[in-house]
């Protein structure tokens, strides 16, 4: 027995030791992973923008919650613990900048989306009315108007070519951009009314890309997506430091790889 209990001590020693060690280093003594909230169709452009912030500022990888934006804009006036907030429209963080929830002057346009009209194994033929009122388009995706900023657009696009009320299709509405994609990937819608960043960053560019339509941007109101600095994280340099990354020529060129227009 007390050759037993003269080993369980060297044990806890070698341990409160390793423990020391471990405490002082740069590792253990790195700042918190950012709370990133992002919409659903920027999810995996900030996937990317992430992963090079991590390796140029050896921080931890950010945790990120996407979904519809005003969904998202819900749970942070609610007060979901996040520390930045990458919306699709300019609509949700200007309302969060009234209340007072974000740090003073951080809100920016990051980038500029477009709408494309995504119909998967088929080449485009003809205009996009006559696409739309082909006699195999039995159902149409777009996301919720409500919640969502590009199915806003969706909408009005199906309102100026008179098929809103009334239309030859049924119209599918998912709760995010996301829900809208996965409707027409999984063959239960034919055409869904999508981002072009999340057609680019989802499918395989070269067999697909003949499968998408880009939408006159006249045809509906600019897709203006900014981002927000949340009052909580107002004095957390980790959160700055991403937001420049963004903004900066690196970040931009990233945005606009994956399917962006730059901020008008």
């Amino acid at each position: 027995m007390p050759r037993t209990r003269c080993t369980i001590s060297r044990v806890n020693l070698a341990l409160l030791f390793l423990w020391g060690v471990l405490s002082l280093s740069p590792v253990w003594a790195a700042e918190a992973a950012l709370r990133i909230a992002v919409a659903a169709n920027f999810k995996q452009t900030l996937d990317r923008l992430s992963a090079e912030f991590v390796i140029k500022n050896n921080a931890l990888p950010p945790l990120v919650s996407s979904g519809a934006t005003g969904l998202l804009y819900g749970q942070i006036v609610q007060g979901a613990p996040f520390d930045l907030f990458f919306a699709a429209d300019r609509e949700r963080p200007q309302q969060l900048e009234a209340a007072g929830l974000i740090a003073p002057g951080s809100r920016f346009t990051y980038a500029t989306g477009k709408l494309v009209l995504w119909r998967p194994g088929r080449p485009w033929a003809g205009t996009l009315e006559q696409a739309l009122r082909s006699a195999d388009v039995k159902v149409v995706s777009i996301a919720n108007p409500a919640v969502a900023p590009y199915g806003v657009a969706a909408q009005q696009v199906l309102e100026r070519l008179g098929l809103w009320t009334g239309p030859p299709f049924r119209i599918v509405q998912g709760e995010s951009l996301g829900q809208a994609f996965q409707f027409v990937a999984t063959g239960n819608a034919q055409l869904g009314f999508i981002s072009l960043a999340q057609v680019l960053e989802s499918v395989d560019r070269p067999v697909m890309r003949d499968a998408i339509l880009e939408i006159d941007p006249r045809l509906y109101a600019p897709i203006e997506q900014d981002a927000v600095l949340l009052r909580r994280a107002a004095d957390n340099p980790q959160a700055r430091r991403f937001l420049d990354f963004v903004r900066s020529p690196e970040g931009q060129a990233i945005i606009a790889g994956a399917g962006y227009s730059a901020p008008q």
